[in-house]
């Protein structure tokens, strides 16, 4: 139904397995919620989950799993659900006709949805709500009214100056736009140009540097072989003029015995 020049088989092939991955994840937990077997799933199935869901390793494991989303230092809580960071960002570029600015996509992706405009910001943790604040505070301290908040100086602002920098590669709210993340596992999208000539240039740098390394194996293999082929051919011209010099060699005969040339003489 697809199809794509090979040079992206890396990348799609990435972002499909995480994107997969992550939408397989939210199913599955939606079903363990509902309790309800799902159509796509078999019987057989959805009975063998339902028993390793109410095993103690599993909760122990999902348990660890929701502290490690609150933590401090750890992954975050947010709205998304299977989308992405990214993915959200970019929606709200078209909405917005504009690149949004930091703080706005992490508002968006941390304050769970409002019935409607009146209802009070309610955000996924106090967390979230003290990095949010904590951006304006030092905007509001630091930067001159005259200066134009862009999409570059508030990431930059929240990456250095609010959240403290990276922590095991990652940052704080950035998700899948976080660079190092992007170069582990492929670009998040190939909308991005930049991005993907970024990435068709290492490719293509590896690809040349391959290329004539096996090109410089095979013509050295070739050398050898001819060099190998002449050695054997004046080997073979060789064997050839010692046979027909033996060949044209006269022949000589045994001599003659004493009593014979005696009787030769006489006669």
């Amino acid at each position: 139904m697809c199809t794509w020049e090979s040079r992206y088989n890396l990348v799609i092939g990435t972002t499909f397995e995480r994107k997969a991955s992550a939408r397989l994840s939210s199913w599955l937990k939606s079903v363990r919620d509902s309790g309800e077997r799902p159509g796509w799933m078999l019987p057989h199935v959805f009975d063998e989950l339902g028993q390793y869901w109410n095993t103690d390793k599993f909760k122990a494991i999902s348990n660890q799993a929701k502290m490690a989303r609150g933590s401090l230092k750890g992954g975050s809580l947010h709205t998304g659900g299977v989308k992405t960071v990214g993915t959200i960002a970019r929606e709200m570029e078209k909405e917005l006709g504009r690149t949004p600015i930091e703080p706005e996509v992490f508002k968006k992706t941390h304050v769970r949805k409002k019935e409607n405009e009146l209802d009070p910001d309610v955000w996924v943790e106090e967390r979230a709500e003290r990095t949010f604040n904590d951006f304006h505070k030092y905007v509001a301290k630091n930067l001159d009214s005259s200066v134009q908040l862009t999409p570059k100086l508030s990431t930059q602002i929240w990456k250095e100056k609010v959240v403290g920098g990276t922590h095991k590669g990652r940052c704080y709210s950035l998700g899948s736009r976080n660079d190092v993340r992007r170069l582990q596992s492929g670009l998040e999208g190939i909308g991005s140009s930049r991005q993907a000539e970024t990435f068709d240039g290492v490719q293509n740098t590896a690809m040349s540097d391959q290329i004539a390394k096996l090109t410089a194996a095979l013509a050295e293999s070739e050398r050898k072989r001819v060099a190998e082929q002449e050695s054997m051919s004046e080997t073979v011209q060789k064997i050839k003029e010692q046979v027909m010099n033996l060949a044209c060699r006269p022949t000589t005969s045994a001599p003659d015995a004493p009593t014979t040339r005696v009787m030769r003489m006489i006669m």
